[in-house]
């Protein structure tokens, strides 16, 4: 299969992306892949559930950038979040809910702050962590990422809105930790996974939040 992939995300075996506009899934033991929507607008920024049966993304089938699920083997979508705003990302989905960036109740529309919604009462709020579009989670910190967007929007940029990295060692106090023009980040094991352009190139890197090291992969 060929074509232009986006956003992946990966449980197990499993990897969800995007290509045509739809998300699709894939599996790396056979290498079956199957498309799971077949949308009039476009879908984007897909993630698993933690247990693997659902993924959530983000769609405009209604007219505005709203949140979805749908079953990982297919099925029906299901519409969220009914709020009216733009919602650029889904950033995380974690046993507390799903992560999202959205700019609702902004003075301007490319200011987003974070927003969880519960899928158990199926309400959002806002975290209230100021400007931000990423989330990493670890029983000992959190991460989040402020003007965190598209590498292909962002590359090399350097100005006052550059993508930063804030951690708190779970005292609600967050501290800059890394600065890159154009990032997203994902915790595996004790690292977090960056996608950054430090050396002018969009290369991934890995940061040790324990010791403060960086490896460029």
């Amino acid at each position: 299969m060929q074509g232009y992939y986006r956003f992946p995300t990966i449980y197990k075996n499993k990897i969800a992306f995007i290509s045509d506009d739809d998300l699709w899934i894939s599996d790396i033991n056979n290498f079956n892949t199957k498309r799971l929507t077949t949308n009039i607008s476009n879908v984007s920024s897909p993630k698993f559930s933690p247990d693997g049966n659902f993924i959530s993304y983000v769609g405009i089938e209604d007219g505005n950038t709203e949140v979805y699920i749908i079953p990982s083997n297919g099925g029906i979508s299901k519409r969220l979040t009914f709020e009216g705003a733009f919602i650029s990302k889904i950033a995380l989905w974690s046993k507390e809910g799903i992560f999202y960036a959205s700019d609702l109740e902004k003075p301007f529309n490319r200011i987003s702050d974070l927003r969880l919604f519960n899928i158990k009462n199926n309400r959002s709020k806002a975290m209230d962590f100021g400007i931000s579009s990423n989330i990493a989670l670890h029983d000992d910190f959190t991460v989040i990422g402020r003007n965190t967007q598209d590498p292909a929007r962002w590359k090399r940029y350097k100005g006052g809105t550059a993508g930063e990295l804030w951690i708190d060692y779970n005292k609600n106090n967050f501290n800059t930790t890394f600065y890159t023009a154009a990032l997203y980040s994902n915790y595996l094991n004790k690292w977090e996974i960056i996608l950054n352009d430090k050396k002018k190139t969009s290369n991934h890197s890995e940061e040790d939040y324990n010791n403060y090291s960086i490896i460029n992969s």
